[in-house]
């Protein structure tokens, strides 16, 4: 199924925003490897992390595979990386590129473990966002 996919994005050569190509191959990739879990900082509807695959992980239900981690980069790749180092699980988690800085830590540790954490930032440009410099990887592109 993945290969397939690559194939046809070879071919094709779509011209879509990356956090939309993103999505696209979460998407493939959900449904053809279940030990999958996702999540987001905050920003689900913006980074298009959530598939249709993947269904919230609540109080009442834990055998889902989608986590809302709130407005907590570090604390979301703090758990990403545990929960790639329990294994069995292939953990990622998005959000914005500017906010980046708040999960470096965890980032850094994930790198140096050489561990298979798979972080996902999207809005990586200066040149997008209703939201402005605030929302923008200024000081990333410097």
């Amino acid at each position: 199924v993945i290969a397939d996919y690559k194939k046809k994005l070879s071919a094709d050569k779509p011209k879509v925003a990356t956090r939309k190509s993103s999505e696209m191959a979460l998407e493939v990739i959900n449904g053809a490897v279940p030990e999958t879990i996702g999540g987001s900082a905050d920003l689900t509807g913006s980074n298009n992390t959530k598939t249709s695959q993947t269904k919230n992980i609540t109080p009442d239900d834990y055998g889902q595979r989608y986590v809302h981690y709130g407005i907590r980069e570090h604390g979301m790749a703090a758990a990403i990386n545990g929960l790639t180092l329990h294994g069995g699980l292939i953990a990622y988690g998005g959000t914005f590129l500017c906010f980046s800085d708040y999960a470096r830590p965890s980032m850094r540790l994930a790198s140096l473990m050489g561990i298979r954490s798979i972080f996902v930032m999207t809005h990586d440009s200066i040149g997008l966002g209703e939201d402005g410099p605030t929302h923008q990887p200024v000081e990333h592109m410097a």
